[in-house]
């Protein structure tokens, strides 16, 4: 019960500190990898640490139903002594069914961001296939033009996932910019992005009032997008995607990641200047702020083993 409480104020920490810190961190994009990963890391880990709290809560309140005292470790004296067994069976029924109420309330949320992932790529899906039905298959296999106005590129997800230009689009771009667009998306379909973002999205949907999870989706977002710059502009040169974006710049569907949709000014800024002074200190404390999201919870089991966290 100790880890447990534990754990949930390891996640209350992430839940509060750490959007601020890492929207610090991560702004200028610096290193989207790394940045993708440290957010991905502070979102999973809040996410699993709320599950096996759960878990731990009921297992210990079972485990030690009739004993005078169970392995219960609290600041707040009066919460150890009930959980201890010092306060009667009425507290400890009240406090287990809190506990298995904790646990419902994990269940649901589990369905409901199951459900979500599964509505977005249902979406994303359907979109893909009547893209496949209506536009007209140029250059690389996989990539579809279809008649639109609008300046766009973006990929779907799908089976296969699809790559998506707007007969403006290729009207605007010259060959080099165009090569480098569909290297961008192509980037995005090989990293896998597309299901990244449909799963931080489900996240965010499901839990719009945490920061960590509504900004953590955005974030992950823009640094995907960066990724996929760099990426291009290893094969094409950064002049090309430069013009590329400037020249899409527009909304992709929901579901879609598009060239030229998201953060266009912090990505314009990234692909025209070169790392400033301080650039090595950031990675580092990027990799360091994601190694502790990551180890602090294997802390907090390794000091439960030794016998740290038990109310006397």
């Amino acid at each position: 019960m100790s880890l447990a409480a534990c754990l949930l104020l390891y996640s209350a920490a992430v839940v509060l500190l750490g959007p601020p810190a890492l929207r610090a961190l991560t702004r200028t994009g610096r290193a989207p990898r790394l940045g993708v990963a440290t957010w991905l890391t502070a979102m999973v880990s809040v996410l699993a640490t709320w599950l096996v709290s759960a878990v731990l809560i009921v297992v210990d309140e079972v485990a030690h139903w009739s004993r005078q005292h169970s392995f219960i470790d609290s600041c707040i004296e009066l919460l150890c002594r009930v959980l201890a067994g010092r306060s009667g069976s009425a507290p400890r029924g009240v406090l287990l069914l809190g506990a298995g109420v904790v646990v419902a309330a994990v269940a649901v949320l589990a369905v409901r961001l199951t459900r979500t992932v599964a509505r977005l790529r249902a979406q994303a899906h359907g979109h893909a296939h009547g893209i496949r039905l209506v536009g007209r298959p140029i250059l690389e296999q996989g990539t579809f033009v279809v008649d639109a106005d609008i300046r766009a590129a973006y990929c779907v997800a799908g089976k296969p996932s699809t790559i998506v230009v707007t007969s403006a689009a290729v009207s605007a771009l010259d060959d080099h910019e165009m090569r480098a667009v569909l290297a961008h998306e192509w980037a995005h379909v090989r990293g896998h992005h597309l299901e990244v973002t449909i799963l931080v999205r489900a996240v965010a949907a499901v839990l719009p009032r945490l920061a960590l999870m509504r900004d953590g989706a955005l974030e992950v977002t823009r640094l995907l997008e960066m990724c996929a710059d760099d990426a291009a502009a290893r094969r094409f040169g950064r002049h090309a995607v430069l013009g590329g974006l400037l020249t899409l710049a527009g909304a992709a569907p929901a579901g879609g990641l598009g060239a030229a949709d998201v953060a266009v000014v912090s990505r314009a800024e990234r692909l025209t200047s070169p790392p400033g002074a301080g650039a090595c200190s950031l990675d580092a404390a990027l990799a360091g702020t994601a190694a502790f999201i990551a180890l602090a919870p294997l802390g907090v089991l390794t000091m439960a083993a030794s016998g740290m966290f038990v109310c006397s």
